[in-house]
């Protein structure tokens, strides 16, 4: 079974609480904008693929809000 994509890109979106990390990836992800989204509580992704060049792009993104007590859980998991 061969792949669907070419390159796959994991990229881990990080920052403060409430200052839109969720609404920004929904647009980018799905073309969708809510601006009353609830918080992230924990790890959240999306995946998008895009072509470049002629080449399948996989785009799997990582968000997370920063919550001290969960920094540890974050990069021990990914």
């Amino acid at each position: 079974m061969s792949k669907a994509y070419d390159y796959l890109f994991k990229l881990l979106l990080i920052g403060d609480s409430g200052v839109g990390k969720t609404c920004v990836l929904f647009r980018f992800a799905e073309d969708q904008y809510n601006a009353t989204f609830i918080s992230t509580i924990g790890i959240d992704f999306k995946i998008r693929t895009i072509d470049l060049d002629g080449k399948k792009i996989k785009l799997q993104i990582w968000f997370v809000p920063i919550i001290y007590n969960f920094l540890f859980y974050i990069f021990f998991i990914i």
